[in-house]
């Protein structure tokens, strides 16, 4: 009998010995949220030139009195974008180039492909969501709420969703859409801490519409310069 229960006691010590690894490469922690935006804002800030893509899809994006499918274009720090914007007007798909800096904005006609300083109150001018202050700053670090990490984790890339402050969306959209806050979900390269997409849906009078914004080429040579009007 003694030896009996002498094997029945070993067998539950290895069961558990054999239960305790098990639990030791199944559990691991993940990184926390919070702390990677907070490191991805602290790169961003350091970033003066970046390439950029915006496309839109859903209920229509009204800018300049047309509605915008996409952009295409570029950012030099601290105030200066320019950007091909394509668009839909009547049953026509054109294109219009415009250009920003700091306050001033310039775009060009569809039809003479001359340029025109614009200076009506929702001017395309995205360099603001660049802006390391008013841009990422908050954006990563304070306007920005109930922040998880999407699994399954990717290898290479950190995706966090959380909810946007309302007040971050007009600087998200290029003051293209008024206050809301929007489920957002950012992409964050793990080895450098860059931002290289933002993906986020914003509601209109007539419905949703989706907003992909895509960064790349970060560091590259950026020269925007006001254009000759007339």
């Amino acid at each position: 009998m003694k030896r009996l229960v002498s094997i029945g006691i070993g067998l539950a010590l290895v069961a558990g010995a054999c239960s305790d690894s098990a639990a030791d490469t199944t559990t691991t922690s993940l990184p926390d949220p919070v702390a990677i935006l907070a490191e991805a804002a602290v790169t961003m800030q350091q970033v003066d030139t970046l390439a950029y893509s915006i496309e839109l899809s859903g209920d229509p994006i009204t800018v300049l009195g047309i509605e915008m499918q996409s952009a295409q274009g570029e950012y030099a720090a601290p105030d200066s974008s320019r950007a091909v914007l394509r668009a839909k007007l009547g049953g026509l798909t054109i294109e219009l180039g415009t250009i920003a800096i700091g306050e001033v904005s310039w775009v060009t006609n569809p039809l003479t492909n001359q340029w025109n300083e614009y200076t009506g109150s929702r001017a395309f001018n995205p360099s603001i969501i660049f802006d390391p202050e008013q841009g990422w700053l908050p954006l990563l670090t304070r306007d920005i709420s109930d922040a998880r990490l999407v699994e399954p984790l990717e290898a290479d890339t950190y995706v966090v969703r959380g909810t946007a402050a309302g007040s971050r969306v007009e600087v998200l959209t290029a003051g293209l859409v008024e206050s809301q806050p929007v489920a957002l979900d950012i992409h964050i390269e793990r080895a450098t801490g860059l931002v290289t997409l933002m993906d986020f849906a914003t509601q209109g009078e007539n419905g949703r519409t989706r907003w992909l914004l895509e960064l790349s080429d970060f560091g590259q040579e950026v020269s925007i310069s006001p254009p000759e009007v007339g």
